[in-house]
């Protein structure tokens, strides 16, 4: 269980500094980017291999699109519902979502659960 916190720590802290990098994501307070890398960096590491694992016998009949799928709504969907945040742009979401995605793909890999 110390693992699945810590992936949701540095979750948290990537999704902070990519919201930082990128020109075209606006946040209105500081309260608000905290609360909002806490909960994707939750949803990146909870909900999105459980729909990973839910959509595991569509992945082998199309070649694993269903997991870019994934990939890009599961921060997209949390988002798109917190107050206070404005994304401009496609090419900028899909960027931080791309960011996003390798980070927490490396992390996956990296820190395992005991």
């Amino acid at each position: 269980m110390s693992g699945f916190m810590l992936r949701i720590i540095i979750n948290a802290v990537i999704l902070f500094l990519v919201m930082i990098e990128l020109p075209g994501i606006f946040v209105d307070t500081l309260g608000g980017t905290l609360l909002g890398a806490a909960i994707v960096g939750v949803a990146n590491a909870a909900i999105r291999p459980l729909l990973s694992l839910a959509a595991m016998p569509l992945t082998f009949l199309n070649l694993g699109g269903i997991t870019v799928m994934t990939n890009i709504f599961t921060p997209l969907m949390v988002i798109k519902t917190l107050p206070g945040f404005q994304v401009s742009g496609m090419i900028t979401t899909m960027a931080g979502i791309l960011l996003m995605t390798l980070c927490s793909f490396t992390l996956s890999k990296v820190i395992h659960d005991r």
